[in-house]
This record gives C-alpha cells, structure tokens and sequence, in this order.
C-alpha cells in the first residue's frame, strides 16, 4: 500500500516544530571482514587444491617416493542475490504534504537500509560461524574443530571456548600459525586485525592498547603488544551479535585470503511516477554475495 495522507496527515497540517527521524550511519564495517571482488556471473565457484604432501626419505638403491594425489577438494559456491526496497508515494499526498523539503530524506533513508541490510548480511557469516546449520564449503560451521585435510583436520577455534582476555588471545594467535593446508603440511599464516562488538571493545583497547599486561600484579611486558602480534589492531563491528548466534564473540581475521563480498551488479537507483494512479515510486536494488572459502582466514572464539 503506498503512502497516502493517512500516513503523514501531521504533515498536512501547518504549524509543526520539526519533523525528524534520521539519525547518523556508522561508516562502513564490513569492508574491514571481508575482500572485495567484482563478479560476472550469477554464482561464483571457488575450488580449494590439495598439492603435494612431504618428501619420503628414500632408502639407498629403492625409487623415489610419488605423491598422487593433488587435487580438487573443497568447492565453495557464492550466489549473488538481489537485494532491494522500495515505497510509493500517492499523488494527493505528494501535493498536500507542507513539509516537502523533507521527503527527500526517504532517498537517504532508502540508502540507509540498503547500508544496513549490506552489515547485517556480511556480519552473519561471522554470528553463524559456529552453527552447524549453516556450513561452509567443506560441510563444518565456519569456526570448527574438525575442518577436513588429508590425513587429518585442522582447527579455527579453541577446544573450550572462552571470552576475550590475554590468555585466550595468545591462545588464537599460536593456533592460527599452526593451520595446516590440505596436504597436512604446516602453512605460514599471520594474525592481523582483531574484530569484536561493542561488548568487547574496552577489553580490546586494554589488550593492545599497553605494552604491559593488563589485570595482574606483575610488572610483566605484554607480549602481544611488544612483539605487534596483531599488527592492524582492533576493529568494533557494531552487527556483530545482533543476529542469533553467540553473544561475547570475538575473532581474529588472518592474512589468508577467504573471507570474500563479490558484487555482480553495483546499486541502481529508480524514481518514476505511475502513469494509471500518478503515485511516485522509488527503488533501489543492488545484487551481491558474502561468504567464506577459506577457514584459514578467520580464528573465532565466544565467552
């Protein structure tokens, strides 16, 4: 049903103090989670390879030792959806309406929950992340202790799970160091960014903010501030938790690409006018995809 003068009659009438509702954005939060693709097809398909495992030792006189058995293991599929609102406006109520140089905040509003949805739709891939209603490419949740390699699996968040304190953090940046590829063999990666929400931003600003320990009575140095083990720092996202899933997350993005938006079609934007009513009508719709095709990119953990 279009917006007619039922729905703004206050704005029918003169005399009004003001008339409000916007309110400011947060910049944009899911351009730090996740890398940014361009994208020419309705689902993009990613494979993960398994290449070569160890070398044998090879006995005096005896063959050297073949390895067989590279290749394609995980798929992992991103489906770009559109993504759109709209309103209508009658033409009575476009005509009637005293307070015009208001109506066009509903295009900024309009832009506002597109914005939104984007947050909230790259943020679920982090509050999903440890439901296993919702797996990733390799049949786990996104953090699991049992992602499949050859010979064994690798793990993306602790054995017990625990809230976010100095312990806990140092146990994540020796983890994500140990993550294996898909031939079992050791693969260097590096934590850089620490992404929390709003519950856990002060214990974030003391962790990384001294470069001594924080909580104890000792004189001790902080090991991870001193040694830059999180070298980009924190990052509050405002979406975390807001969906259901684990409340008190916290995680650490890696330098392991995998964590991926892919745009197919950049926003549009449409305003037309009905030729049968005269309504005004406005849209936007933008297509798009999250998601996540390599574990390696992301350690997560929940108090």
């Amino acid at each position: 049903m279009p917006i007619n003068t039922t729905a703004i009659a206050a704005l029918l009438r003169p005399g009004l103090a003001a008339v409000f509702g916007m309110y400011p954005d947060y910049p944009s939060q899911w351009t730090e989670i996740f890398d940014q693709y361009e994208s020419d097809k309705a689902v993009e398909i990613e494979y993960e390879m398994r290449y070569l495992g160890l070398a044998q030792i090879r006995a005096e006189g005896a063959p050297t030792a073949m390895d067989n058995n590279a290749g394609q293991r995980i798929q992992t599929s991103y489906v770009n959806r559109y993504v759109g609102l709209g309103f209508q406006i009658t033409r009575q109520a476009q005509v009637d309406n005293l307070y015009k140089s208001k109506f066009p905040e509903m295009a900024r509003a309009l832009k506002k929950s597109l914005d939104q949805t984007k947050e909230i739709l790259g943020a679920s891939i982090l509050n999903n992340g440890f439901n296993a209603a919702f797996p990733i490419g390799d049949g786990q949740p996104f953090f699991s202790l049992n992602h499949p390699i050859d010979g064994g699996v690798y793990a993306n968040r602790p054995t017990v799970l625990a809230g976010l304190n100095e312990a806990s953090l140092e146990q994540a940046i020796i983890g994500i160091q140990q993550f294996r590829d898909m031939a079992n063999l050791i693969c260097m990666t590096k934590p850089q960014k620490l992404i929390v929400g709003p519950q856990n931003q002060f214990v974030a600003e003391r962790l990384l903010g001294s470069s001594f320990r924080t909580n104890t009575p000792n004189n001790d140095i902080s090991a991870i501030y001193n040694l830059s083990s999180i070298p980009q720092g924190y990052r509050v996202n405002q979406f975390i938790s807001q969906q259901a899933g684990p409340t008190n997350s916290w995680y650490v993005k890696t330098d392991m690409p995998g964590l991926k938006y892919y745009s197919r079609e950049d926003r549009e934007t449409d305003v037309y006018s009905d030729m049968l009513n005269d309504n005004l009508i406005c849209k936007a719709i933008e297509r798009y995809s999250f998601g996540v095709s390599n574990a390696r990119s992301m350690w997560g953990s929940f108090g």
